[in-house]
């Protein structure tokens, strides 16, 4: 695992150091707002199959997928509700992740069935940090992301337990330091073409609410 700083990615130093491992079908662990995150290329089965493996994934957690734009939705998302394209173009990017029957044209069948076990769907969100957005839009492929700490364990705000756990699986961590407690987002589904908050976060039900006044 190769170390790197999130200055010097953001300075673009090391961006295509990044970029390029993610293309090849490697692990990176960057920060985000949260926790640490690994991502890998959603559309690279292997990569995946990665991905899971490194967290000692068995048991049913939702998969989370970051995508670079209102755009890309419909490249990992199908059954797209009214009221979530509405959400979705609102406030977007940020800290609102949404629930969706995935898109398994073009999800790989090899990868489908273990990122929607539980319950079928899965978590797309577009972030807001602006080099993480840069990423997206460069690599042009939807990633898979998970927290960095193996299942049911803690340490995903610690570079010293990412490098404990993570050291022959990832190949670049992105450093940036301890990583303080905030609020994650706010995850939502849809039943009957309605919103239902599944966990409230960073959104609140009055900003999803008055986004929904046409």
């Amino acid at each position: 695992m190769r170390t790197i700083e999130l200055q010097d990615m953001m300075r673009g130093s090391e961006f295509i150091n990044v970029k390029s491992a993610l293309e090849s079908g490697g692990i990176v662990c960057i920060p985000c707002k949260t926790s640490y995150r690994i991502i890998a290329d959603l559309t690279n089965p292997k990569a995946v199959n990665a991905l899971l493996f490194s967290k000692h994934r068995t048991a049913k957690a939702p998969s989370l997928v970051f995508i670079s734009n209102y755009s890309a939705l419909k490249s990992v998302a199908s059954n797209i509700p009214s009221k979530a394209k509405i959400l979705a173009q609102k406030l977007w990017p940020g800290e609102l992740t949404i629930r969706f029957d995935p898109n398994e044209e073009t999800i790989p069948a090899a990868i489908l069935k273990p990122l929607t076990k539980a319950g079928g769907k899965l978590g797309v969100r577009v972030p807001s940090e602006p080099w993480l957005l840069r990423l997206l839009k460069e690599l042009d492929r939807p990633l898979l992301v998970s927290s960095a700490n193996r299942e049911k364990k803690n340490g995903a705000s610690s570079p010293a337990m990412i490098q404990k756990n993570f050291m022959s699986h990832v190949s670049i961590f992105v450093n940036a330091g301890d990583i303080p407690q905030s609020t994650p987002s706010t995850v939502i589904d849809f039943v009957d073409g309605e919103p239902i908050i599944k966990r409230e976060g960073a959104i609140s039900q009055n900003q999803i609410e008055t986004a929904l006044i046409v």
